[in-house]
């Protein structure tokens, strides 16, 4: 199974100001972008803070199944809709079988900070789509959570797969992950 992490992050490597909001900074070009390829995976695997945030902005895409990792998938039972919209705690590597049992081919792991670590750390990304927004937040939440440790990401190697526009500012960079052995 593919799975791709995509984000849009400032000139300062921020994904947002804050974990419980601004979902809404980037531009229309790369929320289509997003939609686009949320629509071609199925699939969606995000933070109970991003899925709120995203909730709240009413920027969820249509149609697509959306995974939400949280502490206490409890609490939500009410709101699961089985094949549809799931709360689980499951590791990254549960969650991926799942879903290749499940016949999935793709997912986009879309947020936040500590999903992206976390699927990092478990050597589950095959690809890292970011848009680069001309934004500067000085602070803020940045891409990998920092329970993400350089010694991981020492011998983690990406390689340029593409570099598009988005629109006049924004910039698509597309990596392919390879991780040693």
């Amino acid at each position: 199974m593919k799975t791709v992490l995509i984000a849009a992050i400032t000139l300062d490597g921020k994904i947002s100001t804050s974990s419980s909001k601004d979902v809404d900074w980037t531009s229309k070009k790369d929320k289509a972008f997003f939609s686009k390829e949320l629509k071609k995976a199925g699939v969606s695997i995000l933070g109970r803070k991003t899925y709120q945030a995203a909730l709240a902005a009413k920027h969820l895409t249509p149609g697509t199944r959306r995974i939400i990792i949280t502490r206490t998938p409890s609490k939500y039972k009410s709101h699961q809709v089985p094949g549809k919209l799931e709360f689980t705690n499951d590791t990254p590597k549960k969650i991926i079988a799942k879903l290749e049992k499940a016949g999935h081919k793709k997912a986009v792991i879309s947020g936040g900070s500590e999903i992206y670590a976390s699927f990092l750390k478990a050597k589950l990304i095959d690809e890292i789509y970011l848009t680069i927004a001309p934004k500067i937040f000085g602070k803020g939440v940045p891409l990998f959570a920092n329970s993400l440790q350089n010694k991981q990401l020492k011998n983690l190697k990406l390689s340029l797969a593409s570099v598009s526009k988005l629109g006049p500012s924004e910039v698509l960079l597309k990596y392919k992950v390879n991780y040693s052995k």
